[in-house]
């Protein structure tokens, strides 16, 4: 993940990560099972996996013990949560089976196409003024076609009442997990300043644009959503 206003994923961010993320993530845990099994509706159990923003690793790991089949490739630009994602790997003794590119999907070779990809958490970090569409569009040119794609991100029109209430909804749901009231000013303000959500009408509108088709969603939590789409 690149560096956001309001989030170092080098520095502090990266290792409060493994904390943070479970507290203000509903079933973060489970989405780590959920993306794989809703893949393996159409991806066999031999298949190339593209893993773009693979963070500290929780993906990897969840889709490596769960699929001993699949071959993953790994794309996270931060050092600091590429280097947890390795030991990771390595203490569960599964290495041979990641590539790890440290960078941007971008810089990844367009070369034989993936079977599948996943791209949890991290689209709602790119402005919608041509980075998400250019992001999704590269993870669809590495792709063969009618590849599975998932994408997890969080979502909603910043301003209006709904979306103001599922967000104190969801600011509550992570004091309940253990969320400090500085905690909860220093989100509030990383959201604000760095955090880019789009309705969801927007989001299946990208995915379309980016060369993908037959979007349906399979989960939904306060502000989070879940879709899994086909390359066209």
């Amino acid at each position: 993940m690149a560096d956001q206003p309001g989030f170092d994923f080098d520095g502090d961010y990266a290792t409060r990560y493994e904390r943070v993320i479970r507290q203000v993530v509903p079933g973060y845990d489970d989405l780590m099972h959920l993306t794989p099994a809703v893949l393996r509706m159409t991806v066999g159990p031999t298949a190339r996996v593209l893993v773009v923003g693979a963070g500290t690793g929780n993906e990897l790991a969840a889709y490596a013990r769960g699929e001993p089949g699949w071959l993953l490739t790994a794309v996270e630009p931060s050092e600091g949560m590429l280097a947890q994602a390795r030991a990771r790997m390595a203490d569960l003794g599964m290495e041979s089976r990641i590539e790890f590119c440290r960078g941007h999907l971008a810089e990844l070779p367009e070369t034989r196409p993936f079977d599948a990809a996943t791209l949890l958490l991290v689209l709602h970090f790119q402005p919608d003024d041509g980075a998400k569409l250019r992001l999704l569009r590269d993870i669809a040119a590495r792709l063969r076609p009618g590849a599975p794609f998932t994408l997890v991100d969080s979502h909603g029109e910043a301003g209006t009442a709904p979306f103001d209430q599922m967000m104190e909804a969801w600011m509550r749901y992570a004091r309940y997990h253990g969320v400090s009231e500085e905690e909860e000013a220093l989100y509030r303000e990383q959201v604000r300043d760095g955090v880019y959500n789009v309705p969801a009408e927007r989001v299946t509108e990208l995915l379309s644009e980016a060369g993908f088709r037959n979007p349906s969603q399979f989960y939904r939590a306060l502000v989070f959503g879940g879709w899994v789409a086909e390359r066209a």
